[in-house]
């Protein structure tokens, strides 16, 4: 899953990984990358390189919404044990109404994913708590002498990919994910680490979403009102102990990473929490265990805290609205982004989504779907925006489905960066390119080079002193492989327009001058396009200007 924090960019993980330092292979990390040799670790690596020396934040995340589902445990504790939720129609549907109906055949009533999707088991995974690990338990000691006074942590080490689990209703099923990490006795926190260091990446990103957990294991506030309100802080337990064993990990290895984690709208909020979300996890963390808080949201080593502002919905019936007087998109968007600002001084980012909410379903719910439209992003970047350091997007082209917005990630990007960096600042001029899909290649050809961007377009208006600015919009990489093509896009936010007086392609002999223009390179079956470059040298004869920063090669 690609997706664009601020000026950095950001990639999931898929499964606990397994990295050895200095190992340089992607083969156990679940990245899926490539299937042989060194499974793509020196590509990404040159990649990542060239993305840095245009002036862009790399971060690898760990997480995102399949990484944290147990369908079984969802179904059973977020769905249907509240009883007649948003989302009790998918047992309707797929069980009448039954949880016992819902089962493996038929992915415990589709609860994670819709059934479109052909999911199975191994489509999810889990956060472990890898007791194994020194840095581990070393975050448990740590949770356990900041814990709550009446809520003493409870950890479970057997939840991990492939052990059977047996819930309060004794019902036993398979835990999604692998285990590979539990075999060689590994710590994958410790792990990703490892690996973003020698990837040289900048930070770590943390997308933690684990409602399953905070309903299995919330218990009642009151012994009077077993019915709720709840307690969320077993799963502030497990998520703040995730995040100390990357921190200390980033302290003893790499100490200049950045850690920054996804944050759930409703996860600032201090009033009483009736289970279905992650309601309160941030403010409870930042009570408990305000260093670790900190680590993300101030110093050097501050990543921030990208929240997700997004699939919120407008439906009464399920009071979805955080106050009766606040239902829109900006209006909400607002109030959860203030419950933020109230607990952190800085480091908190906004988040849009761009193209067809998630939640509510649109086949179930489409009237009270809050999908970014053009007056919404407008009111949000007026009113919202300028109150915070930066915006991120979820997801910058995942396809508009049935209810198209009038918005788009160069329009929503440019409003964005001018409402952060003011109107006038150059580098809100960037455009980023839509993909496209590349043709399939002939099975009797041996390499094919397919391009994967627009026709080079230049429309410079005359600068006599171009100024370089170490930035880039996005860069698309196409590579080549027999009978294939394989594809990978990085999008990062927008930047830098500096036109010069000369609109031609460079030519062998001349200086790499042009600025600000969109052109394609290619050189051994590598394809990058970029709309902005750089003069970083005099091409020869034999040489030619090319790359997404532009340099001679």
């Amino acid at each position: 899953m690609i997706g664009a924090e601020g000026e950095s960019m950001r990639d999931n993980l898929i499964g606990p990984l397994i990295y050895v330092s200095g190992s340089n292979t992607l083969a156990k990390t679940g990245l899926g990358y490539a299937t042989s040799g060194d499974y793509g670790f020196a590509e990404i690596k040159k990649y990542v390189s060239v993305l840095r020396a245009a002036g862009v934040e790399v971060f690898i995340s760990v997480g995102g919404w399949n990484y944290n589902c147990y369908p079984y445990l969802y179904m059973r504790f977020s769905i249907y044990n509240p009883g007649n939720g948003p989302n009790f129609w998918k047992i309707t549907q797929y069980a009448n109404g039954q949880a016992s109906g819902c089962t493996e055949s038929n992915m415990w009533c589709y609860v994670c994913e819709p059934q479109s999707e052909n999911t199975t088991l191994s489509s999810f995974t889990i956060f472990p708590e890898p007791s194994n690990s020194a840095s581990w338990t070393a975050a448990q000691s740590y949770i356990q002498a900041g814990a709550a006074s009446g809520y003493a942590p409870t950890w479970h080490p057997q939840l991990y990919g492939g052990a059977q689990y047996t819930d309060s209703n004794g019902v036993t099923t398979i835990v999604p994910g692998n285990s590979d990490w539990k075999s060689q006795n590994r710590d994958p926190y410790q792990d990703l680490v490892f690996l973003a260091k020698d990837l040289g990446l900048d930070g770590i990103d943390i997308d933690y979403e684990e409602t399953w957990h905070a309903d299995t294991f919330k218990v009642s506030t009151s012994a009077s009102s077993p019915q709720g309100p709840f307690s969320i802080h077993q799963t502030v337990y497990k998520y703040t102990a995730i995040a100390r064993d990357i921190m200390l990990n980033i302290q003893k290895f790499y100490p200049t990473c950045k850690l920054s984690t996804a944050a759930a709208a409703t996860g600032a909020q201090t009033t009483s929490w009736w289970g279905g979300n992650l309601h309160g996890l941030w403010a409870i963390m930042k009570q408990l265990y305000p260093d670790t808080f900190a680590f993300m949201t101030q110093g050097s080593n501050a990543g921030g805290l990208n929240i997700m502002s997004y699939d919120l919905s407008s439906n009464p019936t399920f009071h979805e609205c955080p106050t009766d007087n606040i239902c829109d998109l900006p209006g909400q968007v607002n109030f959860y982004l203030n419950t933020y600002q109230q607990i952190s001084p800085g480091g908190v980012y906004v988040g849009y989504e761009v193209g067809q909410p998630a939640y509510p379903d649109y086949t179930q719910d489409p009237t009270h779907q809050l999908p970014l439209t053009s007056s919404a992003l407008q009111q949000i970047i007026q009113s919202t925006q300028p109150q915070y350091q930066g915006g991120f997007f979820w997801e910058l082209y995942k396809g508009p489905g049935n209810q198209p917005t009038s918005v788009n990630p160069t329009t929503t990007s440019q409003q964005i960066c001018k409402a952060v960096l003011g109107s006038q600042n150059s580098r809100c001029a960037g455009v980023i390119p839509a993909p496209s899909s590349p043709q399939p290649s002939s099975s009797t050809s041996s390499s094919v080079s397919r391009p994967f961007c627009p026709v080079p377009t230049f429309n410079p208006s005359p600068s006599p002193n171009p100024s370089p600015i170490v930035t880039t919009t996005a860069i698309v990489v196409t590579t080549t492989i027999p009978a294939q093509v394989t594809t990978t896009t990085t999008t990062a936010t927008s930047t830098t327009a500096v036109p010069t007086s000369n609109p031609s392609q460079p030519t062998a002999g001349k200086p790499c001058t042009q600025f600000g223009a969109y052109a394609c390179g290619s050189a051994n079956d590598i394809l990058i396009c970029s709309s902005v470059w750089l003069q970083l040298g005099v091409c020869s004869p034999t040489q030619k200007c090319m790359s997404g920063v532009y340099v001679c090669v």
